[in-house]
C-alpha cells in the first residue's frame, strides 16, 4: 500500500485551476475577458478609444485601460466600465502605484485629477520608483530626464544616445536604466544625483526590459540578435547572453526567479529558459507575432499575446516522469491587433 502511494506521487500531477481572468486589450477598441478556469471568453467590453496599455489594481478589483481618448476604469468583479478619466495630448504609457501616472506627449499627468509636470521634449517611455519619489523619462531628443515627483519638476537631464527607448527603475529606487536602441547600449543613471553612472554595451537593439522578482538582475531582449542580455542591477555589469528565438520581445519571469519566458515575434515561439542553468528548456510554437507574455500566479500557465493572428496562446507547464515540459494547451481568439494583457485573480 505504501509503495503504491509512493508510485502515485511520482506520476503526473493533477492540474490545478486558477480562478481568475486574463484581460486583453485589442486594437478594435475592445477589452476581452478570458476566464482562466475554463479558458473561454467570458465577455468583451467595448472601449471608447483604441487601447494602448493596461494596469491592474487587484486589491481594489480594478483595471485601468489607457486609450487614445482617456483612461477607462473597469470593475473586474462586475466586469463593467466604472468611469473614464481624461488625459492630455497623445498618451503613451501608464504606471499605477498609490497614484496613477500617465505619460503624455510632453508631460506626466499625476492622479485622477490630472496634475501635470511638463517635459522639455516629446516622450518615449518612463518608469516610476517604487516609493514614487522619482520618475525617469526617455525623450526623442536623445536624452533622459529625472523628475522629482514630490517637487513636481524636472531636476536633471542626461544624454543617452541616438534613440532612447525603454526605461526601468531599480527596485531600491536609487538607479534607473535607459535603453538606447540606436547605439545598442544601456545607460545607468543615479536618480537622486541626476548623473550618468555608466554606459553598458549590449551589442544588440534593446527592446523590452524586466527585472527578476528579487531585483538582482535585469533582463533585456535583443530584438535584432535573437538573444536576451542579463545585466547585474547592482554591479552594472553585462553577463553572458541567453539564446532566444528570432526577434525576442516581451519577457515574463516566475515568482521564484527560476524561469524566464520570452516571446519571439519573428520565430512565432515562446522560449522557456532556466535562469540559473542559463539553458533553454523549450521553444513552444504559438500564434503569429507573439509580443507579450504573462504568467498565472501559480506559474502553471504562460499566456502569449499574438499581434498578427489576434489570439492568445496558452502554454501549460507540467512535470512528467520527473521532467519539466512546456506544451501549447489552447488558442483563444481575443480581437484584432491585441496590444497588452494582464492576469488578475477573481
Amino acid at each position: 500500500m505504501v509503495l503504491a502511494l509512493l508510485l502515485a506521487g511520482c506520476g503526473r500531477p493533477r492540474d490545478t485551476i486558477f480562478e481568475g481572468y486574463a484581460f486583453v486589450a485589442a486594437g478594435n477598441s475592445s477589452l476581452t475577458v478570458v476566464d482562466l478556469a475554463s479558458f473561454t471568453v467570458r465577455r468583451q467590453i467595448p472601449l471608447a478609444s483604441r487601447p494602448l496599455e493596461l494596469a491592474s489594481d487587484p486589491g481594489r478589483r480594478l483595471l485601468y485601460v489607457l486609450g487614445e481618448g482617456g483612461v477607462t476604469v473597469v470593475d473586474t468583479e462586475r466586469l463593467e466600465v466604472r468611469r473614464t478619466l481624461p488625459v492630455g495630448v497623445q498618451p503613451r504609457r501608464l504606471w499605477l502605484g498609490k497614484k496613477l501616472y500617465v505619460l503624455e506627449a510632453a508631460a506626466i499627468r499625476i492622479g485622477e485629477r490630472g496634475t501635470s509636470i511638463s517635459l522639455p521634449a516629446p516622450a518615449v517611455d518612463f518608469d516610476v520608483a517604487p516609493d514614487e519619489r522619482w520618475a525617469c523619462v526617455s525623450l526623442v531628443s536623445g536624452e533622459a530626464v529625472v523628475v522629482d515627483l514630490e517637487q513636481g519638476k524636472v531636476t536633471a537631464t542626461v544624454r543617452v544616445g541616438r534613440e532612447p527607448a525603454a526605461v526601468a527603475v531599480r527596485y531600491d529606487g536609487r538607479q534607473v536604466f535607459v535603453a538606447d536602441r540606436g547605439e545598442g547600449v544601456l545607460v545607468a543613471i543615479d536618480l537622486a544625483a541626476g548623473r550618468l553612472i555608466s554606459r553598458l554595451p549590449l551589442n544588440t537593439r534593446p527592446e523590452a526590459m524586466r527585472f527578476k522578482p528579487d531585483g538582482g538582475e535585469l533582463f533585456v531582449s535583443g530584438g535584432d540578435r535573437g538573444m536576451v542580455m542579463i545585466v547585474s542591477a547592482y554591479r552594472d555589469e553585462v553577463d553572458q547572453p541567453l539564446l532566444a528565438g528570432t526577434e525576442p520581445r516581451g519577457l515574463a519571469i516566475t515568482a521564484d526567479n527560476r524561469l524566464l519566458y520570452v516571446a519571439n515575434s519573428g520565430a512565432n515561439t515562446v522560449s522557456a529558459i532556466n535562469i540559473e542553468q542559463r539553458r533553454t528548456l523549450a521553444a513552444v510554437p504559438v500564434g503569429d507575432g507573439p509580443h507579450r507574455v504573462a504568467l498565472t500566479p501559480d506559474n502553471q500557465y504562460a499566456l502569449a499575446l499574438n499581434r498578427r493572428s489576434g489570439d492568445m496562446a496558452v502554454i501549460r507547464r507540467r512535470i512528467e516522469q520527473g521532467r519539466e515540459t512546456f506544451r501549447l494547451f489552447t488558442m483563444i481568439p481575443v480581437g484584432t491587433n491585441p496590444v497588452d494583457l494582464v492576469v488578475q485573480a477573481r
